[in-house]
């Protein structure tokens, strides 16, 4: 998916005298095809976040679209004031591309586990937070935060991630995947595949339990979730985040605001910060985040239904 990201930055850098990239330390090589072609819109600015995301801010100003590009931990802790201060407070096109969401970046610690970046973005007025699933669902949205008015926060996977489905993605609007009945899994980003599987893995059972991807956290399309909520009698947010802030309490948020009452269930990483090591897929199979296991839960949801 950052690959994706990136080959779609350098089209549109060849495209658009507006667009600059701007990257901290993000390896040799990267980019190098566009900052021969464009040697002053394509800048590495080293180990400095707070600095390129200020830096950024002022190009914006000038009347450039800045697309920056660095770790999702420090983008959204250690660069947090700039973001907030720097770009949101004056409603900035600048789209911070974050890469390592949720357990990336494990095996490195809890400083570079991404897990709480949702709740912080979406804390921001204004701040659009955009998890695509797959790479052309992420070059869909390099795309249309060309034209996108005001800041923007993309949460990037591991990558290696295969396309889920027929092109369709646009800022906003939720992305129905499997239409069936009697449970609603909602889900986005990385999880999005690890959903597919339990609902794959159901339907050798007989059971069609629909699915809905969320590529737009942030403004949430809070319409189109809750009809879909409405037309199914169990409903489970599966979220690689803690148990606040992100998906499932953007989801609790719509309902309340609607005055609708129903009981949400969660499937999330744990309420802290991770005291094992392992990958992210090791900690997706603790937490019950992997296909068998969201599965499983979509299994005990309905058979306390038929119970009740």
């Amino acid at each position: 998916m950052r690959r994706a990201a990136l080959d779609e930055i350098a089209r549109l850098l060849d495209l658009d005298e507006r667009i600059v990239f701007v990257g901290s330390d993000l390896g040799a090589g990267t980019l190098a095809d566009a900052m021969a072609r464009h040697q002053h819109r394509v800048l590495m600015e080293g180990i400095a976040e707070q600095h390129i995301v200020g830096m950024s801010a002022g190009l914006a100003l000038e009347g450039f679209i800045p697309y920056l590009h660095t770790i999702a931990t420090f983008l959204t802790r250690r660069a947090l004031e700039q973001v907030v201060v720097d770009v949101a407070l004056h409603q900035l096109p600048v789209r911070l591309i974050a890469s390592g969401g949720g357990m990336v970046y494990a095996p490195l610690g809890s400083t570079h586990q991404a897990i709480d970046d949702f709740a912080l973005m979406r804390a921001i007025p204004g701040m659009a937070v955009l998890a695509p699933a797959d790479p052309e669902e992420m070059r869909a949205a390099v795309r249309a935060l060309v034209t996108y008015p005001g800041p923007a926060y993309v949460r990037l996977g591991k990558g290696g991630e295969p396309n889920v489905g027929p092109n369709g993605f646009s800022i906003g609007p939720i992305r129905p995947l499997r239409e069936g009945s009697g449970a609603l899994i909602i889900s986005t980003g990385a999880m999005v595949h690890e959903c597919l599987a339990a609902v794959d893995e159901l339907a050798v059972e007989g059971v069609a339990p629909s699915l809905v991807h969320v590529p737009t956290i942030a403004p949430l399309d809070e319409a189109g979730l809750v009809e879909r909520i409405m037309r199914h009698e169990s409903v489970l947010v599966v979220e690689e985040h803690l148990p606040n802030g992100g998906l499932w309490t953007s989801v609790i948020e719509s309902l309340m605001r609607r005055g609708v009452h129903r009981a949400i269930a969660q499937i999330s990483l744990p309420a802290g910060y991770a005291q094992t090591y392992g990958s992210q897929r090791d900690h997706w199979v603790a937490s019950g985040l992997d296909g068998p296991s969201i599965a499983e839960r979509v299994r005990r949801m309905m058979r306390e239904n038929l119970d009740g």
